[in-house]
């Protein structure tokens, strides 16, 4: 084993790495299991639940039909059911039965691409490795078209759960979703039940009454049973489907009906023991014994049986359960690999735990065994942990370290970790970083800090804790911190040096040491190896980039990163065949996403942000995280798809909570407060501005991060006076704001603080103070390209324009604003208008054509006569029309109404 910890060079330990995820080229592709669209079945007849099947028909518009229950009430029965039904009258059914792995959404979207594509009958190819495939064939599905998802419970990940809503919120209009669940799943269903789009079926739908009690176990009992004993069964199961199924079981082949009820009688201590004497018992002894050994194996072969037991003829035994209907089922199609069902394997679990926990251990131990030769690590290491062998899991761990990385397997070498004790790591320091590293790839910062403190400092930790001081906005400890640190680091280590150095920048700029940064940025990239650059010039170009951006330098930190990404093409093309990953690329492209975002460009920015999977490990850190869900919850707004806007706020309002970073929650609470207060919702504003208030420490106008320096607390409140009236304050407030922002060159902000204060002063009524505030925002904003920051200010801000065009259009040129600036800021101002609730049309499609042609006219110089003659009108029609132009303009005379169509670009 090598001596040098090396697991942090391939962690890629800077903020601005992602490391692969399974859309990756390194990453394989998910392996597409047949057995998960098997529908189960079963050797008898199953109980017609048609009054539930024909409810579920009745709500064909619903988009979500929820079958929610405990274990054992006929959920997978009455989803077979529909599924029938569905067939029945030519509509397609894709059903998926999940499991623990689809935890990972891209393993979740490869199976049910593969199903679509084989209903289809399109050859089922390499399983996908990027979801958004699956999302873009969802909105073409044909009306009546359903996915059923089976033994839903199982997904228990953030991940899995907010891809689920994702599906569900692309399913084509008519198309639905059935889920089965134990549990009721968080997939945050409120909005959806106001609006009538989720039917639930829950415990109560799906407990049978006396009737069908009664039917049921007439048509399962061999022998006739009377009304007493059925009502005795219904009332000690209340209906619950699966203890009548095993009551029927135990009479079976009894005489004496009346016995075999009370023997199944009785609280659930009672009941494991039935099953115990009346099912078990009356198996061979051989059979028994297989049954609770293999009871420990979530799914089972034969050669796995034979190792586990000890015995060879696995397969032989494995027919007799088939043959009986012991709950057993296939798990492939080859009828290879099988499995009990749920309710019987929990309690042959149980049973054989009671009989001898140290049995259990050995037949983990032995399943562990099989596992490792058959070279399936991962399903090895899981039975390691049950069987409680921890030295042996960390011995694995430890030793197939660098292959789970290099694989991508770090959610599940995440999971293993978390359930290691806290001692039997902190012996083995390559685990204690792995650990590390990988809740701060999860952005559990909080219990990533807990890691670092528990153990010996070293220059490894001590760089983790660096990264952590400035991920959590500790940004003087940790200057202090990682100037000492650099200090200690031998002079060959480039790889801990960038590092340390990245966040220092970061800090540096954040608090406005910029030559400072910019000089450590120039001592990285002179020690940089050559096997190192392309990394080191990605670091560069962030954070150069992101200086640029916020000192107003949109146009050069949009030319910088266009420039990366030119070179990290070339570089992929030319590294690809040798499986190398070049360049921090996420970091990057959020980057990237946001200066084009910034710019009005939002098809190019979400196409870039939908390429990156939301909850890839990554080490970012809280600005890049903010920067991708803001952008992506504002284009959904503005695409008028408010529910993803919600999505993407509660996912980054989680992200924040478990992070321990209140930036990111404060963000996510920022973004409601714009919202409510644009919409007018000021009582909703003031109740997010106070949320988001309580995480806003970190707001000090001497520091300034990237994704927030436009967004804060203090901007937000001020946005929430002006809407209020309260202009004096406001403009008193912004006044200073901008002043100390000017000094600083955080000319990004100096913008926002700008736009505000002239729509507090023009609220205030000083109106040629408010156009000469608005002047230099515009001179800054045609010369760099932003206009996202003037639309996001909404109908109130748009005015004020229309007013400066009237004043000052004609000055344009010697204020050093471009002309066609204004003209394209106010087209998209009205394109934005359109579609936001409230908002007036366009002014092109409020004129008419002759009113058209009437102003252009008009701005040629034209009088009325002239006009009437060229138009072959009367000049008191011509009056008419100029009348109604100005109306609709808003213009109070002839020359302002030209002035507002050319600043509309409606002369053009």
């Amino acid at each position: 084993m090598p001596t040098r910890h090396d697991l942090t060079a391939r962690l890629s330990l800077v903020p601005s790495r992602v490391l692969p995820s399974a859309q990756q080229a390194q990453a394989p592709a998910p392996v597409i299991h047949a057995d998960k669209f098997v529908v189960p079945t079963g050797g008898s007849p199953l109980l017609a639940r048609d009054n539930l099947v024909d409810a579920m028909e009745a709500a064909a518009e619903t988009r979500l039909m929820l079958i929610c229950a405990g274990a054992g009430y006929g959920k997978t029965t009455l989803m077979r059911q529909l599924r029938e039904r569905c067939l029945a009258t030519g509509r397609r059914v894709v059903w998926l039965t999940l499991d623990r792995a689809d935890n990972a959404p891209a393993r979740l979207a490869a199976h049910l691409h593969a199903g679509l594509q084989a209903l289809d009958g399109q050859p089922a190819g390499e399983p996908i490795t990027d979801q958004h495939l699956l999302l873009q064939r969802l909105p073409a599905l044909e009306p009546g078209f359903t996915i059923m998802l089976d033994d839903f419970e199982a997904l228990e990940s953030p991940q899995s759960l907010a891809f689920v809503q994702q599906v569900l919120a692309a399913l084509a209009p008519g198309a639905r979703l059935v889920i089965a669940s134990r549990a009721n799943p968080e997939l945050a269903l409120g909005r959806l039940r106001t609006r009538g789009q989720v039917l639930d079926v829950g415990t109560d739908a799906l407990r049978l009454g006396p009737d069908q009690t009664a039917a049921f176990l007439r048509s399962r009992c061999p022998s006739p049973i009377g009304d007493e004993h059925i009502a005795r069964l219904q009332e000690i199961t209340e209906g619950w489907i699966t203890g009548l199924f095993l009551a029927t079981l135990s009479l079976n082949g009894r005489t004496d009906l009346g016995e075999g009820v009370g023997a199944f009688c009785g609280n659930n201590q009672q009941l494991a023991e039935y099953l115990t004497e009346d099912i078990l018992a009356r198996l061979s002894d051989e059979l028994r014994q297989f049954l609770l050994q293999t009871s420990v194996l979530e799914r089972f072969s034969a050669p796995l049986c034979d190792a586990l037991t000890q015995r060879n003829n696995s397969a032989v035994l494995i027919g007799q359960l088939q043959r009986a209907n012991l709950f057993i089922q296939p798990a492939d199609p080859q009828h290879q690999w099988f499995r009990y069902h749920r309710l019987m394997h929990g309690y042959l679990r149980n049973a054989m735990t009671r009989q001898s926990a140290q049995q259990v251990q050995d037949l983990h131990r032995a399943a562990a065994h099989w596992y490792l030769e058959q070279n399936h690590p991962a399903a090895a290491i899981d039975h390691l942990l049950q069987a409680g062998d921890i030295d042996q899991v960390v011995a694995e761990l430890d030793r197939r370290l660098d292959e789970l990385v290099d694989a991508g397997r770090l959610r599940m070498l995440l999971r293993w970790l978390d359930q290691l004790p806290v001692r039997t790591l902190q012996e083995r320091p390559r685990l204690v970083l792995a650990h590390a590293w990988l809740l701060i790839l999860d952005r559990r910062y909080r219990d990533a800090m807990q890691v670092v403190q528990r153990n010996s400092v070293t220059l490894e930790t001590e760089t983790i804790r660096c990264l952590l001081l400035a991920f959590t906005d500790q940004l003087e400890a940790a200057l202090s911190t990682a100037q000492a640190h650099l200090e200690q680091l031998p002079a060959n280590d480039i790889l801990q040096f960038g590092m340390v150095a990245t966040p220092l920048a970061f800090c540096m700029i954040a608090t406005g040491r910029h030559d400072e940064a910019r000089a450590l940025l120039m001592r990285l990239a002179r020690q940089a190896p050559q096997e190192r650059s392309v990394l080191v010039d990605g670091i560069v170009v962030y954070i150069e980039s992101s200086l640029e951006l916020t000192q107003g330098q949109r146009r050069a930190a949009l030319a910088r990163l266009e420039a990366a990404a030119t070179d990290r093409a070339n570089a992929d093309r030319i590294n690809s065949a040798q499986g190398k990953r070049v360049g921090p690329r996420a970091t990057l492209e959020i980057l990237h996403a946001l200066v084009l975002y910034e710019g009005d460009a939002l098809d190019q920015a979400s196409a870039i942000l939908d390429r990156i999977p939301p909850h890839v490990l990554d080490l970012g850190g809280p600005d890049l995280l903010i920067a991708q869900r803001i952008v992506l919850a504002r284009i959904a707004l503005q695409r008028d798809d408010r529910q993803s806007w919600m999505r993407h706020l509660a996912d980054l309002e989680q992200l924040g909570r478990r992070s321990g970073c209140e930036r990111i929650l404060c963000a996510a609470w920022l973004e409601r407060t714009r919202v409510a207060t644009l919409e007018g919702r000021l009582d909703s504003a003031a109740q997010a501005l106070a949320t988001a208030e309580l995480a806003g420490q970190w707001d000090v106008p001497q520091v300034l991060t990237f994704a927030c320096d436009a967004d804060t607390p203090f901007i937000a409140r001020q946005r929430l006076l002006i809407a209020r009236g309260d202009h004096v304050p406001a403009t008193r407030a912004l006044s200073a704001a901008l002043e100390e922002a000017e000094q600083r060159q955080h000319r990004r902000r100096a913008l926002k603080l700008r736009l505000l204060l002239a729509m507090a002063q023009a609220g205030n009524g000083r109106q040629k103070q408010a156009l000469e505030t608005l002047t230099p925002a515009l001179r800054l904003a045609s010369q760099e390209g932003f206009l996202r920051t003037f639309l996001e200010e909404g109908p109130a801000l748009v005015k004020l324009l229309e007013r400066w065009a009237v004043a000052c259009q004609a000055l344009s040129s010697s204020l050093d604003i471009a002309p066609e600036f204004l003209v394209e800021l106010l087209k998209r101002s009205g394109a934005q208008g359109e579609s936001s609730e409230g908002a007036e049309p366009a002014d092109d499609l409020l004129l008419t054509i002759r009113e058209l042609q009437v102003i252009r006219l008009l701005a040629a110089g034209n009088r009325n006569r002239a006009i009437a003659q060229q138009m072959h009108l009367s000049e008191h029609t011509v009056k008419t029309h100029l009348r109604n132009i100005s109306a609709k303009l808003g213009a109070q005379g002839r020359t302002e109404a030209v002035a507002i169509a050319r600043a509309r670009g409606l002369l053009d």
